[in-house]
């Protein structure tokens, strides 16, 4: 039976009055990084996109997307 591991992504996509998907690419941390990079970065490190899904934030509009990610767990 494979074991697996998980880890997250959680990007802030909450505009003013809209959401805005392009704080992805550009919004940076405070390592310099997007979370765009940091997904790059994952699927280089064998971590597979299992899903996204968008958190909402008072008053309904979305505010979050979580991006959850799978790997097989080292046996050791």
């Amino acid at each position: 039976m494979a074991i697996w591991e998980y880890t997250l992504v959680v990007s802030e996509v909450g505009g003013t009055f809209r959401v805005d998907i392009g704080k992805v690419w550009q919004s940076k941390a405070v390592d310099g990084k997007s979370d765009w990079e940091r997904v790059q970065r994952l699927g280089a490190e064998g971590w597979e996109l299992v899903s996204a899904y968008p958190v909402a934030r008072n008053g309904g509009g979305t505010g979050q997307v979580v991006w959850v990610f799978k790997r097989p767990k080292d046996a050791a």
